[in-house]
């Protein structure tokens, strides 16, 4: 099961060649729901849909444990370094993303955007501010300037990467940053903003959100893509099964993961499941590492940080936290 929830989380742009995109983005002659038209998909749909929903049940029934509560407790020391993590990680994207001459992925070249060197020099200051932490805010609100460019000159396609305007405003929204010039300075009076608590709630739900975005846009109506990286890489050597089936699957996958990341349901176990798909995905597609870069920081992220207000995790383990 484990490479149809890998091929679910590579971005098929970045595995399939230009001719073949094009022509699956308008091609939608295939629908995902069409493997259940068979009476023997249908039984292994509710077979592993059943495995699956165990899987999902077990994790919730464990995180009530208090040996797990405790890991949790420890782990959730490491909060502070949560955002720092993203941070140095969207720095760096912002950068590999002008070194490679594209913004957020490579289907998306600064040629096609208006003064692509001036937009290179934006983003490789802002990358750089980022890293070291020095007007960490003013830059991340230049991050949301970028995004909403992009959003004016590609459309809805750039939602695809809407994780990128979350961490953004996520950083906006903190009025200090550990491990950063600005602290050093002394930049911040070290009180705290209205809105700080909903800070990784933010980066936490827009990530959610591009998850969701892309399974929409991709894998549903416009399965033939994911079809072809199903046969382009023989995915069925590995599971016999209908391609079109292979793809069923990793798209509902892809749905559940994003709705766990929404809701706040089991952030950690599935925050460490999705960490490990996208290193498995980066190494069996051979992709390149910096398109992937953030979305890998934030899982670390939402990993390293205690489950936030937002979150049902924190809705139904806070009592049990204070007991243990």
């Amino acid at each position: 099961m484990i490479l149809s929830v890998l091929q679910n989380f590579a971005h098929e742009v970045y595995v399939l060649n230009s001719e073949k995109i094009k022509t699956g983005l308008n091609d939608h002659s295939v629908h995902v729901f069409d493997a259940l038209n068979s009476a023997k998909n249908v039984r292994l749909f509710l077979l592993f849909s059943g495995i699956i929903a165990l899987l999902v049940l077990i994790a919730l029934i464990l995180s009530f444990k208090t040996f797990f509560i405790r890991i949790g407790k420890k782990l959730d020391k490491s909060s502070s370094w949560a955002l720092v993590v993203i941070r140095i990680a969207f720095g760096a994207s912002l950068i590999l993303s002008a070194v490679n001459n594209s913004l957020y992925g490579p289907e998306l070249p600064l040629g096609d955007f208006y003064a692509p060197f001036f937009l290179k020099i934006i983003m490789l200051v802002s990358g750089t501010s980022l890293i070291v932490g020095f007007k960490s805010r003013l830059f991340a609100a230049v991050s949301i300037i970028i995004w909403f460019f992009a959003f004016t000159v590609k459309g809805p396609y750039v939602l695809t990467y809407i994780n990128y305007l979350g961490e953004a405003i996520a950083l906006v929204m903190l009025p200090r940053t550990i491990f950063s010039i600005d602290e050093k300075l002394g930049s911040y009076d070290g009180k705290k903003f209205a809105l700080e608590k909903y800070s990784l709630p933010i980066a936490r739900i827009l990530f959610a959100f591009s998850l969701l975005y892309t399974a929409i846009t991709i894998k549903f109506t416009t399965t033939v893509l994911t079809l072809d990286v199903v046969r382009d890489f023989q995915l069925t050597r590995f599971f016999p099964f209908d391609p079109l089936f292979v793809v069923l699957g990793a798209s509902l996958i892809e749905v559940l993961v994003g709705l766990l990341f929404l809701f706040g349901i089991l952030q950690r176990f599935t925050s460490a499941l999705f960490l490990i798909v996208m290193m498995l995905s980066v190494w069996f597609f051979g992709e390149a590492v910096w398109p992937h870069l953030l979305i890998i920081a934030l899982g670390v992220g939402l990993f390293m940080h205690r489950p936030d207000n937002l979150t049902l995790d924190s809705m139904y383990l806070w009592k049990k936290h204070k007991k243990i």
